[in-house]
């Protein structure tokens, strides 16, 4: 199975009760999405989950794994990530990116100068940044038009103009 055809779309969270029910974070575009996936893997596949339920409780999504049994079994899972093919996804609309297609672009600056390439994309809570080491240092410039000017997914090059003091002090 191609990697770069494998998506992280979740991550177990905490267990819920006693039954085995656990919180999934979801970094799927909604809950459809994420419900609507036929298949979920841990990350090597050598683990494919079934679910007795998914659903929405208290704006958290909720599910109950088949081999679920209690909170002990709930609890192991806390903190796997939970994979799904690329293929079983929605198709992307302009300016939206799945993370693994961005993962190896090249970040050039607006002047022609190379910056490094995306290592990987977070979100500490105000919104996606590309993480990449720029000079030795690590650095994150946000994935916003303020900052990023185009995206190039066939050719793997981003164009950016970063906000002043990003590369700056690196």
């Amino acid at each position: 199975m191609n990697k770069l055809n494998f998506v992280h779309v979740g991550t177990f969270g905490a267990a819920i009760g006693l039954k085995g029910e656990i919180k999934i974070n979801l970094l799927t575009s909604n809950f459809d999405v994420f419900k609507s996936l036929s298949h979920y893997y841990n990350y090597d596949q050598s683990t494919e989950w079934k679910f007795e339920f998914i659903k929405m409780r208290n704006e958290k999504c909720v599910a109950l794994p088949s081999h679920c049994r209690n909170r002990d079994d709930a609890e192991n899972l806390k903190n796997i990530k939970i994979f799904a093919m690329k293929d079983n996804l929605p198709k992307t609309k302009s300016n939206e990116y799945y993370v693994v297609d961005l993962i190896g672009c090249k970040i050039v600056h607006k002047d022609g100068n190379y910056i490094g390439n995306v290592i990987n994309v977070d979100n500490f809570g105000a919104g996606d940044l590309l993480e990449t080491i720029f000079r030795e240092n690590k650095i994150y410039i946000p994935l916003d038009v303020d900052n990023v000017l185009s995206v190039d997914i066939e050719n793997k090059k981003i164009l950016v103009d970063p906000i002043k003091g990003i590369i700056d002090n690196a």
